[in-house]
């Protein structure tokens, strides 16, 4: 009887580990401990002040993908933008990889050099607005999935 119930035990945590190695396969980087819903990046864009320096997901379209060691992507929502950074370039996205994504991390303001602004709004399209206030956002992410 004791036997048939550690094999019933040992069959239920291979079950649960399985199910949540699978869910953590999704994710490049790792997945969140707990669910939280993501808000859009023109929601965060709206209002990024508020947000500072706090754990929050994410959601956008990526279209972008750092090609050299895929450190970074850029995710897009309304028009709107938003680096997303590996933290401590702890995990890679595959260059190739674009669509509707998610990513967790925490939220931090950069400030740029007056060169990098000039450089982002002359050579990469950035808003002129750039170079009044020479800041940018991102999340430094823990992980970014990509919807199949």
């Amino acid at each position: 009887m004791i036997e048939r119930a550690m094999r019933i035990a040992l069959v239920i945590s291979l079950v649960g580990f399985g199910l949540s190695a699978a869910v953590a396969a999704d994710w490049f980087g790792s997945a969140p401990e707990q669910f939280v819903e993501p808000v859009d990046v023109a929601t965060v864009m709206a209002d990024p002040e508020s947000r500072l320096d706090q754990r929050l997901t994410v959601s956008g379209r990526m279209t972008d993908v750092c090609t050299n060691r895929g450190c970074w992507a850029v995710f897009e929502n309304d028009g709107e933008m938003l680096r997303i950074v590996a933290r401590d370039h702890g995990f890679a996205i595959p260059s190739d990889l674009r669509g509707e994504a998610v990513a967790h991390g925490v939220l931090e303001r950069k400030a740029l050099s007056r060169e990098a602004a000039e450089h982002m709004v002359e050579d990469d399209g950035a808003d002129p607005a750039l170079l009044d206030d020479p800041v940018r956002y991102r999340l430094v992410a823990d992980g970014v999935r990509v919807s199949p």
